[in-house]
């Protein structure tokens, strides 16, 4: 098949097939593609909508603890988001703070921009996650299964951002035209998504966090996200290839997928059967002893110019 990113119809089998480890939605083996021209990975033959639906649990989503440990874990998040809201409070310009958050899940990063003075929203496919958003955050998150049936009108906000959303989307044209249908002009595009030029891919290959088979039915590359976003309207500002948040864990979850804290509760809920507090509370301490281990390996290949993650700032043109 042509490749979904740049369309090159010269794509190839990259050796390289998994199946869904993390969550177990599914028994089938997944084949994976290469594009030459712009080094990209992809599922191929690439999942229709209805297959797409089926590979994600309830609750894909970060689901908080209850009591101490949810208390514990909420410090953690909004101090691992550090990153984020840095990188976004500066692509901001001046007064136009007008940010959507596509993919916001349960909208703890909208809560922090809030905080910062940002006039915020979110769009989610999750109506669960949009009612935590609003009950734990203050956010209000517009509920829809494709962005461009959200009802926003053109030039709607000043910012828009893209946290692992991106890898998710079999049509990425599709999605990057209409963001820049809902960006003011000279608006701002923050986006994230794994980077499969990265120590960790090379490390793990199939079984690498980041590739997440089958959720990520494309994964980019460095030179793939660029181009891109260049063919669909907009100029490259920024590239940061490190983040408190997910370069350093997706090693611990690499490493060690059974101490993952989204799978483990994916697990739970299959099996209907909590873990005992003493245990949960063991799993969350090696999981965050490993994550701090693993970081100055993720400070190092960011250093290279092969983090695990490529976080894009973009001006719409």
């Amino acid at each position: 098949m042509n490749c979904p990113v740049c369309l090159n119809p010269s794509t190839f089998p990259a050796n390289l097939t998994g199946g869904d480890v993390l969550f177990e939605t599914t028994t089938k083996t997944f084949h994976l593609s290469h594009c030459a021209a712009c080094r990209c990975l992809f599922i191929d033959p690439l999942p229709g909508d209805q297959e797409l639906a089926g590979f994600y649990p309830a609750q894909y989503w970060w689901k908080a603890s209850s009591g101490i440990l949810k208390s514990l874990e909420a410090v953690y998040r909004k101090t691992a988001l550090h990153d984020h809201v840095a990188f976004i409070s500066r692509a901001a310009q001046g007064s136009a703070r007008h940010l959507l958050d596509v993919g916001c899940g349960s909208g703890t990063l909208l809560g922090l921009l809030k905080q910062r003075g940002f006039q915020v929203r979110g769009f989610d496919s999750s109506a669960e996650a949009a009612a935590i958003a609003k009950s734990e955050n203050g956010v209000d998150v517009v509920v829809g299964s494709r962005l461009q049936d959200a009802g926003f009108v053109d030039g709607s906000f000043d910012l828009v951002t893209l946290f692992h959303v991106m890898e998710h989307v079999t049509d990425p044209r599709r999605l990057l035209a209409e963001v820049r249908r809902l960006l003011r002009p000279e608006g701002r595009l923050v986006l994230q998504v794994p980077n499969i030029e990265s120590w960790q891919f090379r490390l793990f290959g199939v079984r690498w966090y980041g590739l997440d088979v089958p959720r990520h039915v494309i994964n980019y590359s460095n030179q793939a996200i660029q181009r891109l976003l260049g063919e669909s309207g907009f100029t490259v500002r920024r590239t940061r290839h490190f983040n408190l948040r997910d370069n350093a864990p997706a090693l611990a979850s690499s490493l060690f997928p059974s101490l993952d804290p989204v799978s483990r509760n994916v697990r739970q809920r299959r099996r209907n059967h909590a873990e005992p507090a003493p245990l949960a509370w063991l799993r969350h301490a090696l999981y965050l002893g490993v994550v701090l281990v693993a970081t100055p390996f993720a400070l190092a290949e960011s250093a290279a110019g092969k983090g695990a993650t490529i976080m894009i700032e973009a001006v719409r043109t």
